[in-house]
């Protein structure tokens, strides 16, 4: 009522002389939204986040989404938790993005239901439940979300919660390249080279790689096909072809394309050497979050090769973001006595190898730590247990 109210309001005005403000304009929704009209808040914050006919605002965006989504608009609900999952304009927060995007998927926003699946499949936000996950892709996938289709392939690939088959899973990446879906395009392919659920086939595995890189441009695909001519997949190793593919899957985004790139250059495979190259591949590769690359370009200023020093610690730092555990125990050893052109930092230092410890990696464990310097704690009264320091 209140939005049919305003549009006749714009519609008299403009008989009056003056010029109604188009709805659907950004004035015009911002004007529905200040009135309380759920949808126009969405719709305009949907522009925002997306620069649809106005500059990005990312900020302004998750305001206007928080306001749809309060205001019953579902959609809203899942933009934003995508959002809040990625810290785009809002801070990161997992555990809330979940509950937005499990709520949006329940509602029937099946972007969402891929969005979540993610997050409960990786435990991001919410304790690992691939069952789950399984159902949110299932969900997802029957409302013809290709993303969710593949995912789901993948989950009966691996047999982790639901039972393994392979065959299924060649079924929905089959059907999801079809449906134009790149990196199920690029699985399908790896499927084919490999004889698993299908019969093997070097031709069809080339044809779904080609397609994935060549015809719909997925990182993925280009690697695979790179990996393909490095071991000669239906013809002699090529590894000037598989160099080309590695850097095209790297400017495409993928982190490992970027990582192979950089060991080709590093090795002078198909190429000649230059460690300039390398250590630039292996650095972006690292931005894109693989934590072995890290490590290996902080070798290249730990031995000199590149300068400064100081790039290497902060290469271990970003390593260790990434859950490499052996960088966390490198940096934490650093940092606890300081070092060449790394200043001591022992609370830091001794929380990374604890990390690294909880993590599993025994090297942060086996770690001693330094003596304190003041004096140890008087010992218990006779008789009295001692309680050792859980680690």
């Amino acid at each position: 009522m209140k939005r049919w109210l305003i549009l006749a309001l714009g519609v008299a005005a403009c008989g009056g002389g003056q010029v109604a403000t188009d709805p659907e304009s950004p004035a015009g929704l911002q004007s529905l939204c200040d009135m309380g009209d759920a949808p126009s808040c969405a719709r305009l914050g949907l522009k925002l986040y997306r620069g649809e006919g106005v500059p990005t605002d990312l900020s302004r965006a998750a305001g206007l989404l928080e306001r749809g989504c309060s205001g019953g608009q579902v959609y809203a609900c899942g933009e934003l938790g995508n959002m809040t999952r990625h810290g785009e304009g809002v801070k990161k927060d997992s555990a809330r993005a979940a509950v937005l995007l499990t709520g949006a998927c329940t509602a029937g926003h099946m972007a969402s239901c891929t969005r979540a699946a993610i997050l409960y499949e990786t435990g991001d936000g919410v304790p690992i439940d691939q069952v789950k996950a399984a159902q949110f892709y299932q969900a997802a996938c029957n409302d013809g979300e290709m993303r969710a289709c593949s995912n789901l392939a993948g989950l009966f690939s691996e047999g982790k919660a639901i039972a393994h088959d392979d065959h299924r899973a060649a079924q929905l990446w089959t059907h999801a390249c079809e449906m134009n879906y790149g990196p199920a395009c690029a699985s399908l392919g790896n499927i084919y080279e490999r004889g698993v659920g299908v019969e093997q086939s070097d031709t069809k595995a080339a044809a779904a790689y080609n397609k994935s890189c060549e015809t719909l441009g997925t990182g993925s695909g280009c690697f695979l096909l790179g990996l393909a001519a490095d071991r000669g997949m239906g013809a002699r190793p090529d590894h000037q072809r598989a160099l080309v593919f590695f850097n095209r899957a790297c400017e495409k985004g993928h982190a490992i394309g970027c990582h192979y790139a950089a060991l080709a250059y590093e090795q002078g495979s198909g190429t000649s050497v230059d460690d300039h190259k390398a250590v630039g591949l292996y650095e972006t590769a690292c931005d894109l979050g693989h934590g072995p690359a890290c490590m290996r370009a902080a070798e290249f200023y730990a031995t000199g090769k590149q300068t400064p020093f100081a790039n290497g610690w902060r290469l271990l730092d970003k390593a260790c973001s990434a859950k490499n555990w052996v960088a966390c125990v490198k940096l934490g050893t650093a940092l606890r006595a300081g070092d060449r052109d790394l200043p001591a930092d022992p609370p830091r230092g001794e929380s990374l190898l604890q990390k690294a410890c909880d993590a599993g990696e025994k090297l942060g464990c086996s770690n001693p730590t330094p003596a304190p310097a003041v004096a140890p704690p008087a010992p218990p009264p006779a008789g009295t247990a001692k309680v050792g320091k859980k680690r």
